[in-house]
């Protein structure tokens, strides 16, 4: 069935059928059946022209208002008929229709769309024309429970407005909950709706109903068949032997920099080149077949056309792994996509999996691997980096080298042919290594499967997620960079929150994220206290708390009463605590073991000290650390200034401890992680 839009009576009917309210209508095809019609309603009526061919009726002058008696009626039919057929002369019309019109109320608007990622969303916020204006929205994947709808409606912005707002009284929450969930059960269960419009829904304080609707429907679109989902066996991650085939002399070639990279991998590296007998005091072979010993992975830097060839021999072999830098598959289209056709089909034959092709590679910086190009090789650490992007990963290694940031994979995907983000989300999942992930993501195939996957994966170690593509432009360059349709950001910011990923707008703040969790863990409440010398950032510090949703609890009593014991008396005596400007590391020290004998009333401590003549950096740094590893709470370290707090830096550094050197960051970072958390406890 060709794609088209459902008539107004069409999707009344559709969403009558669903108990979703309606107003009384009628269709008509006269100027007297718009007279009977609007009697039987009652006045005042609203009517439309029903036309497949006009979308925006108000445009041709398609729609009347107000119609409050029978001559009206006759009137508004002929006026519609006339500026349609000015307007919009090769429209077919079906006919008028004649509705209720309904009193006002709060306009709201439910929508639906076929995700090319995700499949079918869901959206709620505010209606009427302001809709694009304020783009106050959320979104859900389906299916969705009755908790997960009620969340959706109180997220948005003018939830305030349901709820009552200065003196309103409230509207009909349940009445709002009801209808999307019934819009969402059709959306799944009838495969020929591919879109809905309701817009507005007016929300009164009892009850609601759909005054405008515009319903998509056409045959199913099928989508690109899924990746073999058959999880790779973790132990292939962990070579004893690795073939570098392709690797040259030359140092304009990418076979000489992954050679060169792997020459501290403390396993057996071979070289293949047909052409050298030897490579950095390396013996080398003229085919994979050749090497007398096994071979785990093969790097392969060859052109294109003859990978396939090469895959075969690796097949001969018992390569359990081959992570294919080459370009030239399907991400050029045509020759290419059946070229990646042909060296999938090899691969499954033989039992090989495939990183890439068109990747830069892997880095496992724990066993000395650097299957790369990239000419810099990460610090070992407790972060697995999985990109969708080489470029990407050369610059977040090259940053994290002065930054003193350590990585325990980093993964670039390329044309996930085979293995993709959800086989190493779940190689992250197991290895002992990784306390926390990060994802730089284009596009993702497989929308849906991912999200089952990183679900159950950030149940046990957090997941940070950056998505490109959040602009026009960039959601173009996405798609244009990876060879297919980019899905909308919105949509995967929303998913990846669903998943409990926690989604963050640059890689900086990523990294800040998955630092935090690697080294703190994810906090077990939301209940927070700040620590400063500065009354200015203790001040600072409410301000960002109340931003980003950080509760700044009061001090009980009895924790009161022990600060006073040792805090000069002018001290603030509230939470943020300013503990005065001439406070020493001892100051810090004591007031750390109070709240380590107290750690029932908080779940995280923001730590603010800023460069004084009295402080040692060092020092505080010390009982930061001391501090983390004497709770099982989480400890953001806020050590702000410039060289003078160097020595304390490095100290938090060498405990992996982050620190955020702007304030801000440090209570946007734990907000972004108590939304998700709460999002996944509810």
């Amino acid at each position: 069935m060709p794609e088209r839009m459902l008539t107004e009576s069409e999707g009344y009917h559709l969403l009558g059928s669903c108990g979703i309210p309606v107003p009384p209508h009628h269709l008509v095809t006269s100027a007297a059946d718009a007279r009977e019609a609007a009697g039987r309603i009652g006045y005042p009526v609203v009517m439309k022209v029903i036309s497949p061919e006009i979308v925006h009726k108000s445009d041709v002058g398609g729609v009347i208002t107000g119609i409050e008696e029978a001559g009206e009626a006759e009137d508004a039919f002929s006026a519609i008929m006339q500026n349609s057929a000015t307007h919009a002369p090769e429209a077919a019309i079906t006919g008028i229709i004649v509705e209720k019109q309904m009193p006002a109320g709060l306009e709201v608007l439910i929508g639906g769309k076929t995700d090319p990622s995700f499949g079918k969303v869901i959206t709620f916020g505010l209606g009427g024309k302001l809709v694009e204006l304020l783009e106050d929205v959320s979104i859900r994947m389906l299916p969705v429970t009755d908790d997960e709808i009620r969340r959706m409606i109180r997220e948005i912005e003018g939830y305030r407005l349901i709820r009552g707002y200065r003196g309103e009284p409230p509207k009909d929450e349940e009445a709002l909950v009801r209808i999307i969930a019934a819009m969402a059960r059709v959306f799944i269960e009838d495969p020929r709706i591919q879109e809905f419009d309701l817009n507005p829904v007016i929300v009164y304080e009892k009850g609601a109903s759909v005054v405008d609707a515009r319903i998509i429907v056409g045959d199913t679109v099928g989508g690109e068949a899924a990746r073999l989902r058959v999880r790779a066996p973790a132990e292939i991650f962990y070579p004893d032997s690795i073939a570098v085939i392709g690797a040259s002399a030359s140092p304009k070639k990418v076979g000489y920099s992954v050679l060169r990279n792997l020459l501290s991998f403390p396993g057996n590296l071979y070289p293949v080149n047909p052409s050298r007998t030897e490579l950095f005091g390396r013996k080398t072979y003229p085919s994979v077949l050749e090497i007398p010993g096994p071979v785990d992975w093969a790097v392969i830097a060859v052109p294109a056309r003859a990978v396939p060839g090469v895959m075969e021999e690796c097949g001969e072999k018992g390569v359990r792994l081959a992570v294919i830098v080459t370009a030239g598959f399907r991400e050029i289209g045509g020759e290419g996509a059946a070229l990646e056709d042909e060296v999938v089909k090899i691969a499954k034959r033989h039992g090989i999996r495939v990183i890439g092709p068109n990747c830069l590679g892997i880095m496992m910086p724990h066993q000395g691997i650097n299957a790369t190009f990239d000419p810099v090789s990460p610090r070992p650490g407790d972060v697995a980096f999985i990109s969708q992007s080489g470029a990407i990963i050369t610059t977040v290694v090259d940053w994290s080298l002065t930054e003193e940031f350590g990585f325990s994979t980093v993964v670039s995907v390329g044309n996930q042919a085979d293995l993709g983000f959800e086989h190493y989300l779940r190689f992250a999942e197991q290895d002992e290594k990784t306390r926390s992930v990060t994802l730089y993501v284009e596009e993702i195939q497989d929308g849906r499967g991912f999200a089952q996957i990183v679900r159950e994966v950030a149940r046990r170690k957090p997941v940070v997620a950056v998505k490109s593509g959040s602009s026009r432009k960039g959601k173009a360059a996405a798609s244009s960079h990876t060879g297919s349709l980019a899905g909308s950001y919105d949509v995967y910011v929303a998913a990846f929150r669903q998943a409990g990923v926690i989604p963050a707008r640059s890689l900086r703040d990523a990294f800040n994220l998955a630092e935090l969790l690697a080294s703190e863990g994810c906090p077990r409440g939301n209940r927070a206290i700040a620590v400063t010398s500065a009354g200015g950032f203790a001040v600072l510090a409410s301000d960002y708390a109340e931003a980003y949703g950080v509760d700044m609890v009061d001090l009980p009593d009895d924790v009161l009463r022990e600060l006073n014991t040792f805090l000069p008396p002018f001290w603030n005596h509230a939470n943020p605590m300013d503990i005065l400007g001439d406070a020493d590391a001892t100051r810090f020290a004591t007031l750390f073991d109070v709240l380590i004998r107290h750690q029932d009333f908080w779940d995280i401590v923001f730590v603010i000290a800023v460069p004084t003549t009295l402080v040692d950096p060092a020092h505080v740094a010390n009982e930061i650390v001391r501090l983390s590893r004497n709770t099982e709470k989480m400890v953001v370290g806020c050590m702000l200034g410039g060289d003078s707090i160097r020595s304390g830096l490095r100290i938090l550094r060498g405990s992996r401890i982050p620190n955020f050197e702007e304030l801000e960051d440090a209570f946007k970072a734990v907000g972004s992680i108590l939304e998700v958390r709460a999002a996944r406890k509810e």
